[in-house]
């Protein structure tokens, strides 16, 4: 993971956990960490805190892309 400071780097196209389970339409935080425990989703970019973690957008799509055809 990269430092925070990065963050403005990316433009911001930077997802919390919250706006990442709207994008995945998912409601649960467990099916978040199943998700990125079997590697659907890519590991957060950014740890803010032990409670705070952030993924750039452009990664979560190509990672879906690239591992499921884009689909969940």
């Amino acid at each position: 993971m990269q430092n925070i400071s990065n963050f403005e780097n990316n433009g911001g196209n930077i997802l919390d956990t919250k706006q990442l389970k709207a994008f995945l339409h998912i409601k649960g935080d467990a099916t978040l960490w199943r998700y990125l425990k079997d590697g659907i989703i890519p590991q957060p970019k950014f740890s803010v805190s032990r409670s705070k973690r952030l993924w750039a957008l452009d990664e979560v799509e190509a990672h879906l892309s690239k591992n499921k055809g884009g689909e969940i």
